[in-house]
């Protein structure tokens, strides 16, 4: 239990360059093509604290609502880049330069 409040209080923002959506494409597609871009190019190696995702900032940031970004925020846990946590968020998972290979 103890573990669970560190990882809590250890847990920092982190400032992704996002832009809001435009109409061209589903909002989900393009939210999801906007956030793996973002998490790709943000320096998640820079602190050893993990890095959690707020959905509602991030809508706010992309100009969509929530919807499509949690559905955005679906597709990259299924493909690793994301963890979510059931009550605490999403949090951009760190991965290992052999799971990288």
């Amino acid at each position: 239990m103890s573990s669970e409040l560190q990882t809590e209080a250890v847990a920092t923002p982190l400032t992704l360059s996002l832009q809001p959506i435009g109409a061209s494409a589903s909002l989900r597609d393009q939210a999801y093509a906007m956030l793996r871009q973002a998490i790709a190019d943000a320096d998640i190696y820079q602190t050893r604290d993990e890095i959690r995702l707020d959905e509602r900032v991030l809508s706010e940031t992309l100009g969509v609502s929530r919807t499509p970004v949690r559905e955005a925020m679906t597709l990259l846990e299924q493909e690793g880049f994301l963890r979510m946590v059931p009550r605490r968020g999403s949090y951009i998972v760190r991965k290992s330069k052999r799971e990288i290979v």
